[in-house]
């Protein structure tokens, strides 16, 4: 928890109204019920319903927006509380990045950049540069094709990542 409480930034508070910096400074008083209450959380895997609950605010795409469409479609901000966050962090750092990092045989993350602690788009140009010169130094020509998938997340078919999911060693609480 105190690990957690450190990386706390100052970000906007969600419909509890509790800032980052109240907790940041309440710790040392905080700690153990907050402890309990995530420990209790996991091992029953119940999340309280004020947990759950979100600030959701649409993305202008103008600074000034008076209409719809200066909306933009899909995209919106959707502010939790922090006491969601930090329960967030503790599960991906202590569950997910440890089963996603070591992933068994038959499911390989070698190719996948987003969403992985060690995945970035400079990672993704620096494996695509690094194997275009290996196949340059052996052939003529190298054929790069390149897809955009940015909004390839709205199209996942859920059953086929529920089933791999489940293939990962994330232990049960």
């Amino acid at each position: 928890m105190f690990r957690a409480r450190d990386t706390l930034h100052d970000t906007s508070t969600g419909l509890d109204n509790l800032p980052a910096w109240f907790l940041r400074l309440g710790a040392p008083v905080f700690c153990k019920p907050l402890t309990h209450l995530y420990n209790l959380s996991l091992s029953t895997s119940f999340v309280p319903v004020q947990w759950k609950l979100a600030l959701i605010r649409p993305v202008p795409k103008v600074s000034t927006p008076t209409q719809h469409s200066d909306y933009r479609p899909i995209s919106t901000i959707s502010i939790t509380p922090v006491l969601t966050r930090i329960l967030k962090k503790m599960v991906v750092r202590q569950y997910m990045c440890p089963a996603i990092l070591k992933p068994p045989p038959t499911l390989s993350f070698s190719d996948q950049f987003a969403y992985r602690p060690t995945g970035s788009t400079t990672a993704a140009i620096i494996t695509i540069l690094h194997t275009v010169t290996y196949l340059l130094a052996t052939n003529p020509y190298v054929i790069v094709i390149a897809l955009d998938f940015s909004n390839a997340f709205y199209t996942v078919r859920h059953h086929t990542l529920l089933n791999k999911i489940a293939k990962l060693d994330i232990p049960d609480l």
